[in-house]
């Protein structure tokens, strides 16, 4: 990798957080690895990015900028999703400590960053700024902490969930990227999967349609918590949760033509709590409304790190044992 801020310089910022220093006062470092994956968008066939770099600003230290020995271009976003993701920066030594944050920086034009729509109309993709034309290069930021221990490795994934983070403004032709991703240390999460039933798939309620022999608009929402109320993505003008019933994350129903049947997989989900929740009215959908979706069926599920929990909707009842 290589830095724009030289990393001895930065470690000596950080050796209050990092560790107490040998008597050679030699820098404190770890390692530090990040790689990403989608939760997915309606209406759209490719999400194409091409990422130089990324910034990371310890806690008590100057922003560190770490390009990329060759930009990350990542095909299409939408390939990565459930238990799937690619590497954005490998295991990279960097001082040890907290920080406070992560900024991906994405390259427009030229066909760097852009969208596919389902008619195949190809739009820019633009960080808002970048579409002014001034800056090729600009960032999302992502607001979350995380620690880098003296020696050790961390490694963590960045969940760009597309249902909050493309909108196509009214009567522009481009799309802006806001900053709906979550981040997740790989080694406290789990992952969800399921089968749908063909009642739900066809319950009175679905505006799901038929796009290039998919059917569109079946979705499993995930909420923190039991008995969690299920509610529709619904951001306000900085991209962030206006209400309290958001979901932490999404993922499509597919048919699966092996087993005959509709399935669903959240992947990266951290050890804990939550609620399913199944919609065939994702297509209605629109961040900026408070849509009033029906999920005609949910139920509670307990992730375990490292483990791949079923949660089936409608849940299988209780084999009751004849006596």
């Amino acid at each position: 990798m290589k830095q724009y801020i030289a990393l001895v310089a930065a470690t000596a910022l950080l050796s209050a957080c990092g560790g107490s220093s040998d008597s050679n006062n030699a820098p404190q470092t770890g390692e530090v690895a990040f790689s990403m994956t989608d939760a997915p968008a309606d209406d759209l066939q490719q999400v194409h990015l091409t990422i130089p770099g990324i910034s990371l600003k310890p806690a008590d230290g100057e922003r560190i900028y770490l390009e990329l020995d060759e930009p990350l271009i990542v095909d299409n976003l939408l390939d990565l999703q459930g238990t799937l993701s690619t590497a954005v920066l490998p295991p990279t030594e960097v001082p040890a400590g907290r920080y406070n944050w992560i900024r991906l920086h994405v390259l427009s034009g030229d066909n760097n960053t852009y969208v596919v729509d389902d008619m195949s109309g190809q739009y820019p993709l633009y960080v808002p700024g970048q579409q002014s034309g001034n800056e090729k290069v600009r960032h999302v930021q992502l607001v979350s902490g995380f620690v880098v221990p003296v020696g050790g490795e961390v490694s963590f994934t960045l969940d760009v969930d597309l249902r909050r983070a493309i909108t196509k403004p009214t009567n522009k032709d481009y799309y802006l990227l806001r900053p709906a991703i979550r981040m997740v240390d790989n080694s406290t999460v789990g992952a969800i999967t399921g089968t749908i039933s063909d009642a739900l798939i066809e319950d009175a309620s679905c505006t799901s349609v038929m796009e290039a022999d998919t059917l569109e608009g079946n979705a499993v929402y995930l909420y923190s918590g039991t008995d969690a109320t299920a509610g529709d993505v619904y951001l306000d003008a900085q991209g962030e949760p206006a209400d309290s019933n958001n979901p932490v994350t999404t993922a499509n129903v597919v048919y699966d033509a092996e087993t005959d049947s509709y399935t669903y997989e959240i992947g990266f989900v951290p050890a804990g709590s939550y609620t399913v929740a199944f919609t065939c009215q994702a297509l209605d959908d629109n961040p900026e409304n408070d849509d009033a979706l029906i999920f005609p069926a949910q139920r509670n599920v307990t992730v375990v790190e490292n483990q791949t929990e079923t949660a089936d909707l409608p849940e299988e009842p209780p084999v009751i044992a004849s006596e």
